[in-house]
């Protein structure tokens, strides 16, 4: 069986529909979304409308019960301050900008999802099982991810948040983040994974895949909708809005320029 997961589309329609493309010339049997739907991009409502005509499976992210739930902020951290004011006021254009019924959906989105193929018990997430707004650390010890297995009852693991590609194998069991359609894990790309399970001897495969997607037409969406310059940069150069790269003076300067 082949499953395809997307997550943190962050309004990004644009890129939504580019990853759908190759989901359908892959044969994908099921799709699964990790959540983040909405938030700095210019399309949250065209996102959950596309969603919601497609046939896949989502879970809620912390961006969702944000808006969802009329909240300030996201549960995110920014260590830029000026930032975080720019996260709010976009925060409030996206709950400004969806209907009640496209906020009543966003609320009744699941924390997780479950699926068993073959011997295979599949868990996916937002962040981390449990913690929403948290994401998965590439330097845990490997006592640490043991852990997230036994407690959680799974043997494959799938979450997103961090916007980073990530696998950890241990043993027969693995953990897969597949980055992020919308959020700026590489330039003017998104990125989808593809997991593989066969179902008689249950063996588990996964790839990544990198597609392009109309960034002139979300630029100039994005433009129109008056949204802050700085977030859509940070799309053009595949950098997380929260991530500390822009921590420095001079690159917080170099990036607003």
């Amino acid at each position: 069986m082949k499953i395809g997961i997307l997550s943190d589309i962050h309004g990004n329609l644009p890129a939504l529909e580019a990853s759908w493309d190759l989901f359908e010339t892959e044969g994908i049997e099921q799709v699964v979304c990790l959540g983040d739907l909405v938030q700095f991009g210019p399309y949250p409502g065209e996102v959950i409308d596309f969603v919601r005509q497609h046939d896949m499976d989502i879970v809620q992210g912390n961006c969702d019960r944000a808006v969802a739930k009329g909240r300030s902020d996201t549960g995110d951290s920014f260590p830029n301050i000026h930032w975080e004011q720019l996260a709010r006021k976009t925060l409030q254009w996206t709950k400004d900008n969806i209907t009640d019924s496209q906020r009543k959906f966003l609320r009744k989105l699941p924390s997780e999802l479950r699926y068993q193929i073959g011997s295979r018990r599949i868990l996916c997430v937002h962040g981390l099982p449990g913690k929403i707004s948290s994401g998965i650390q590439p330097n845990m010890p490997n006592e640490a991810y043991d852990l997230l297995f036994k407690r959680n009852s799974c043997d494959v693991l799938v979450l997103g948040h961090t916007h980073e590609m990530f696998l950890k194998g241990r043993g027969s069991r693995m953990i897969v983040n597949p980055g992020s359609i919308g959020g700026g894990t590489i330039p003017g790309e998104s990125t989808v994974a593809v997991i593989e399970i066969d179902e008689e001897n249950t063996t588990t495969s996964v790839c990544w895949h990198r597609i392009p997607f109309d960034i002139h037409e979300y630029e100039k969406k994005y433009k129109a909708e008056g949204l802050p310059e700085i977030f859509l940069r940070c799309i053009l150069l595949g950098r997380d809005p929260r991530g500390e790269w822009h921590t420095k003076v001079w690159r917080q300067k170099w990036a607003e320029q």
